[in-house]
Parts: structure tokens; sequence; C-alpha cells
């Protein structure tokens, strides 16, 4: 799997995740995100324009990553 660079919250995808786990794991992500101003603690972490862009476009690759594996498999 992609490791994200920006954030250590965007870091618990475990390497030996499931494709679907992986999807899953993207989709909460993108919501944490998404959200991320009305997370208890959120002034700890800075959430600024570029970097939710930046944190967007590293779960766009992992979840590009994971399809690309998903249809790999079903072509197998």
């Amino acid at each position: 799997m992609a490791q994200c660079n920006t954030i250590p919250l965007l870091q618990e995808l475990p390497a030996n995740a499931t494709n679907a786990e992986a999807l899953d794991w993207v989709s909460r992500m993108r919501r944490v995100v998404d959200r991320w101003e009305s997370l208890p603690g959120y002034q700890s972490f800075s959430m600024t324009p570029e970097l939710r862009r930046q944190v967007h476009e590293e779960l766009d690759a992992v979840e590009l990553s994971v399809r690309r594996n998903m249809s790999a498999l079903e072509g197998a």
C-alpha cells in the first residue's frame, strides 16, 4: 500500500490490509478530512487548504492502487 506523508492519522492502514479493508480505510480517512473542524482536538493539527488537497491526492492514489490490484486479481 502507498504510505501517506501528510499527518500521522493517515498512516494507520495496515500493510496486510485486504483490498476491501483498504477501500474502507480510504473512505473513512476522506470523511475525517472533510469533517476536520468538527473533530475533537482538531486544533492540534493544522489542516490548511494545501494540506487538505495533498491528503485527498494521497487518498486518491491509494484508492487507485487498490483498484488496480483488484483488477489484476480479476484478470488472473
